[in-house]
């Protein structure tokens, strides 16, 4: 699991969710993980935005992965930040 600095955390059901920050003014990396797969990364994109709109993001991308997994989706994110 990789350290988080300058980003946020949180568990979606069987995701993983994490918003990183970049050197750029209100860049952001957004990453959806499913730690079932070998290959956890699922979802990792590049985004110009505020923190709130970037989780909001994540949380968009996890349910529409799930969904086409056809899986429960309606999860909370409880958002870790440092």
């Amino acid at each position: 699991m990789m350290e988080l600095q300058h980003g946020c955390r949180s568990e979606y059901g069987p995701l993983e969710l994490r918003i990183q920050a970049t050197a750029s003014l209100n860049g952001f990396t957004i990453f959806v993980e499913d730690l079932r797969l070998e290959h956890a990364a699922v979802y990792e994109h590049p985004a110009q935005s505020t923190l709130e709109a970037a989780k909001e993001s994540a949380v968009l991308h996890a349910d529409e992965y799930l969904h086409r997994r056809k899986e429960e989706s309606q999860h909370t994110a409880d958002w870790r930040c440092s």
